[in-house]
Protein backbone atom coordinates (compact mmCIF):
# COMPACT_ATOMS: atom_id res chain seq x y z
CA UNK A 1 0.00 0.00 0.00
CA UNK A 2 1.40 3.36 -1.03
CA UNK A 3 1.60 6.10 1.53
CA UNK A 4 0.70 9.56 0.40
CA UNK A 5 3.45 12.10 0.93
CA UNK A 6 3.01 14.43 3.88
CA UNK A 7 1.60 17.81 2.82
CA UNK A 8 4.42 20.35 2.70
CA UNK A 9 3.54 23.45 4.72
CA UNK A 10 5.56 26.67 4.84
CA UNK A 11 4.91 28.53 8.11
CA UNK A 12 5.90 32.20 8.04
CA UNK A 13 5.77 34.61 10.97
CA UNK A 14 8.33 37.29 11.75
CA UNK A 15 8.11 36.23 15.40
CA UNK A 16 10.35 33.17 15.22
CA UNK A 17 8.91 31.65 18.40
CA UNK A 18 5.49 31.54 16.69
CA UNK A 19 6.72 30.12 13.38
CA UNK A 20 8.92 27.48 15.04
CA UNK A 21 6.18 26.48 17.51
CA UNK A 22 3.67 26.10 14.67
CA UNK A 23 6.24 24.04 12.74
CA UNK A 24 6.53 21.64 15.70
CA UNK A 25 2.76 21.42 16.14
CA UNK A 26 2.20 20.71 12.45
CA UNK A 27 5.05 18.18 12.27
CA UNK A 28 3.49 16.32 15.22
CA UNK A 29 0.23 16.20 13.23
CA UNK A 30 1.81 14.57 10.17
CA UNK A 31 2.75 17.59 8.06
CA UNK A 32 6.10 18.25 6.44
CA UNK A 33 6.40 21.72 7.98
CA UNK A 34 9.16 24.30 7.54
CA UNK A 35 9.21 27.54 9.50
CA UNK A 36 10.52 30.90 8.37
CA UNK A 37 10.81 34.15 10.30
CA UNK A 38 11.69 36.10 7.16
CA UNK A 39 9.14 36.18 4.32
CA UNK A 40 11.90 36.76 1.75
CA UNK A 41 13.62 33.53 2.83
CA UNK A 42 10.33 31.67 2.44
CA UNK A 43 9.86 33.18 -1.01
CA UNK A 44 13.35 32.07 -1.99
CA UNK A 45 12.73 28.54 -0.66
CA UNK A 46 9.57 28.33 -2.79
CA UNK A 47 11.78 28.55 -5.88
CA UNK A 48 13.31 25.18 -4.97
CA UNK A 49 10.42 23.35 -3.35
CA UNK A 50 6.76 23.93 -3.90
CA UNK A 51 4.67 24.04 -0.73
CA UNK A 52 1.19 22.51 -0.69
CA UNK A 53 0.11 25.18 1.77
CA UNK A 54 1.43 28.54 2.91
CA UNK A 55 0.46 29.46 6.48
CA UNK A 56 1.54 33.04 7.00
CA UNK A 57 1.08 35.97 9.32
CA UNK A 58 -0.25 39.03 7.51
CA UNK A 59 1.60 41.84 9.28
CA UNK A 60 5.37 41.33 8.96
CA UNK A 61 8.47 43.39 8.29
CA UNK A 62 9.91 43.42 4.73
CA UNK A 63 6.75 42.00 3.10
CA UNK A 64 3.20 41.44 4.28
CA UNK A 65 1.64 37.99 4.16
CA UNK A 66 -0.80 38.88 1.37
CA UNK A 67 2.04 39.96 -0.92
CA UNK A 68 4.02 36.85 0.05
CA UNK A 69 1.02 34.65 -0.78
CA UNK A 70 0.55 36.30 -4.17
CA UNK A 71 4.24 35.93 -5.02
CA UNK A 72 4.45 32.29 -3.91
CA UNK A 73 1.30 31.50 -5.90
CA UNK A 74 3.04 32.87 -9.03
CA UNK A 75 5.79 30.27 -8.50
CA UNK A 76 3.46 27.52 -7.22
CA UNK A 77 -0.08 28.05 -8.56
CA UNK A 78 -1.45 24.98 -6.76
CA UNK A 79 -0.28 26.21 -3.34
CA UNK A 80 -3.16 26.76 -0.93
CA UNK A 81 -2.97 29.77 1.38
CA UNK A 82 -4.10 30.29 4.96
CA UNK A 83 -3.42 33.73 6.40
CA UNK A 84 -3.51 34.56 10.10
CA UNK A 85 -3.28 37.74 12.13
CA UNK A 86 -4.17 39.20 15.46
CA UNK A 87 -4.86 42.63 13.98
CA UNK A 88 -8.29 43.70 12.74
CA UNK A 89 -6.67 46.19 10.34
CA UNK A 90 -5.66 43.38 7.97
CA UNK A 91 -9.24 43.19 6.67
CA UNK A 92 -8.42 46.07 4.28
CA UNK A 93 -5.44 44.14 2.86
CA UNK A 94 -7.60 41.05 2.38
CA UNK A 95 -10.38 43.05 0.70
CA UNK A 96 -7.87 44.67 -1.68
CA UNK A 97 -6.38 41.27 -2.57
CA UNK A 98 -9.84 39.83 -3.16
CA UNK A 99 -10.73 42.75 -5.43
CA UNK A 100 -7.64 41.84 -7.46
CA UNK A 101 -8.78 38.21 -7.76
CA UNK A 102 -6.78 36.69 -4.89
CA UNK A 103 -8.99 34.79 -2.46
CA UNK A 104 -7.30 33.51 0.68
CA UNK A 105 -8.60 31.70 3.74
CA UNK A 106 -8.04 33.55 7.01
CA UNK A 107 -8.00 32.85 10.77
CA UNK A 108 -7.50 35.23 13.69
CA UNK A 109 -4.65 34.81 16.20
CA UNK A 110 -4.55 33.45 18.73
CA UNK A 111 -5.97 30.21 17.40
CA UNK A 112 -6.03 26.92 19.28
CA UNK A 113 -3.67 24.38 17.63
CA UNK A 114 -6.49 21.85 17.14
CA UNK A 115 -8.62 24.46 15.39
CA UNK A 116 -5.68 25.50 13.21
CA UNK A 117 -4.92 21.91 12.17
CA UNK A 118 -8.61 21.36 11.39
CA UNK A 119 -8.65 24.51 9.23
CA UNK A 120 -5.45 23.47 7.41
CA UNK A 121 -6.93 20.05 6.64
CA UNK A 122 -10.11 21.71 5.42
CA UNK A 123 -8.19 24.04 3.09
CA UNK A 124 -6.05 21.21 1.73
CA UNK A 125 -8.90 18.71 1.25
CA UNK A 126 -11.75 20.89 0.14
CA UNK A 127 -9.83 22.66 -2.59
CA UNK A 128 -10.17 26.07 -0.98
CA UNK A 129 -7.79 28.68 -2.29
Amino acid sequence: MLQRPKPKVFVVDDESVISSTLELILASQGFDARSFSDPLTALNAAQYESPDLLLTDVMMQKMNGVELAIRIRKKSPSCKVLLFSGQVSVINLLAKAQAEGHNFEFVYKPVHPAVLVEKINEVLQDGHL
